[in-house]
């Protein structure tokens, strides 16, 4: 009987599951929501982010992933177990094999810690082979790989924004950054809180991010509800895009400056390709209208977005699951015991 394999990507918002012959088969919240000194799971991935700056204190909801790293390990364990049992029904994932993308600008130790959610869950898997997530986002992306002498991929996630260069199959540098698509929630928040004694939680501020965030501030505006702090009455307001718009200003740029430094410290045989290719924008955060010309203005090189932003590490790291000889020339060793 032939070994199942899966390639999974356990993003700060999202995990999405590639099964190989069968493609993204999964996506769920990463989210848990646990009760009692314990932390015994109540609610797990799409239920528990519902539940998110809902829930009475006796409730503990976590958001096992930050900054690109692992803050919540069992809160991981019992997410995947959840998740597992999704896949498999009333059947084991005994014996299968996993492929796990891993941000390359992190520990030894914050990688492995990715291979301890799969080996300490319920799972008794075959074999967990971990990937840089860079080469995944290639792979993801279509790209010859292999033969490219200049890669630049910039994946704007949720938490945090990963640089990397590749050449020849390999990466050459990657560097992680700590801004993502979650901190301008956070400022929204902030700025409304601030400037106009209103109070909102994260998921307002997230769906003023999606219809009024822009690199040029246009005309659109959006009506939300929230608490007015000076009353302590629920209330509503009017929130423009010329007024959110110079709150994320600073992060377009300093996101543009790292990425224009990457380039112009790389050595010139790989640079000049990366020129003539262009730079690969990838991650849901991408996604803001217009990002990709601010980027080709400030770093004076064409950039390339894609429709399936936000699936391009799951789709490369299941091209690689379903390519196994290749995903070993990139495998990250695992620790021993």
């Amino acid at each position: 009987m032939a070994k199942k394999v899966f390639g999974i990507d356990f993003g700060t918002n999202v995990i999405k599951v590639y099964k190989k012959g069968d493609g993204i088969i999964l996506s769920e919240r990463t989210a848990v929501s646990a009760v009692g000194k314990e932390k015994r799971a109540i609610a797990i991935g799409e239920k528990s982010y519902e539940m998110y700056e809902k829930a009475p204190p006796s409730i503990y909801i976590s958001l096992p992933i930050s900054r690109g790293v692992i803050s919540h390990l069992d809160d991981m364990v019992s997410l995947w177990n959840y998740m597992g049992r999704l896949i498999s029904g009333k059947r084991k994932m005994n014996n299968c094999q996993f492929y796990i993308a891993v941000p390359a600008d992190i520990t030894e130790v914050e990688k492995q810690a990715y291979s301890k959610i799969i080996t300490k869950s319920e799972t008794k898997p075959g074999k967990v082979c971990l990937i840089d997530k860079p080469l995944a986002d290639a792979y993801g992306l279509g790209l010859d790989v292999e033969a490219s002498r200049g890669i630049m991929t910039v994946n704007l996630g949720a938490d945090t924004t990963e640089i990397s260069v590749l050449s020849l199959g390999g990466i050459v540098v990657s560097k992680l950054l700590p801004y993502g698509g979650n901190d301008f929630d956070r400022i929204i928040q902030t700025f409304l809180r601030k400037k106009n004694n209103f109070v909102i939680g994260l998921k307002t501020a997230e769906q003023i991010k999606k219809q009024l965030v822009s690199v040029e501030p246009g005309e659109a505006e959006i009506t939300v509800a929230g608490r007015d702090v000076l009353r302590g009455l629920p209330g509503e307001m009017r929130v423009t895009s010329k007024e959110i718009h110079p709150l994320i200003r600073d992060i377009f740029h300093t996101l543009a400056v790292e990425v224009r430094s990457m380039l112009e410290h790389t050595p010139p045989e790989i640079s000049s390709e990366i020129r003539e290719r262009g730079v690969y924008l990838t991650g849901g955060t991408s996604r803001i209208a217009g990002l990709d010309r601010f980027f080709a203005n400030w770093v004076n090189v064409r950039v390339n977005t894609t429709d399936n932003a936000v699936k391009t590490v799951a789709s490369g790291v299941g091209y690689l699951a379903e390519h196994p000889k290749l995903a070993a020339r990139y495998a990250v060793p695992l620790e021993k015991g």
